[in-house]
């Protein structure tokens, strides 16, 4: 992993209690919705260090190379489910918190902040109270390392 200063929340709570909760989606599986409306700009989410697990490339690869029992194909299905890549980091960030429910859309109403931040996540437009909340998982940065794993962050091979 890089030595990069990660920029995680300062504050003591992560704005997604106060913005989301966890339903069953029309999108796959359970989704995360808007409890209040969020307007555009907000940030609605901003991990704390207890929010993610960062998985270094070391540690994914050994993890990948190792004995494949039931349990180890089950965690490494979850890493890859609920994992996103960040660049700057050279690793994959396992969400703990319910950030990890957001689906994917092309006509997303969530993404990055403007600095590309990838510890938070902004409301791209008005989100009404009840919407689900969506990312558009293309414009994720896909990760070399993973190739052999693209199907779980590439929404073209869904």
């Amino acid at each position: 992993m890089k030595d990069t200063q990660i920029p995680y929340n300062p504050n003591p709570i992560n704005p997604i209690d106060e913005y989301a909760e966890v339903k069953l989606s029309d999108i796959h599986g359970l989704g995360l919705f808007a409890k209040k409306k969020i307007p555009k700009g907000t940030i609605w989410w901003h991990a704390r260090p207890q929010d993610v697990l960062i998985i270094s490339k070391g540690h994914f690869l050994t993890l990948n190379s190792s004995h494949k029992t039931t349990f180890i194909r089950d965690f490494m299905h979850y890493i890859l489910t609920y994992s996103y890549y960040e660049r700057d980091l050279d690793a994959l960030i396992f969400c703990l918190d319910n950030s990890r429910f957001v689906n994917h859309s092309f006509n997303a109403n969530s993404g990055a902040s403007e600095d590309e931040n990838g510890f938070c996540a902004v409301a791209l437009k008005n989100i009404q109270p009840g919407e689900e909340i969506t990312e558009d998982y293309s414009k994720y940065t896909l990760c070399s390392w993973l190739e052999k794993y693209k199907k779980y962050f590439d929404p073209c091979c869904w």
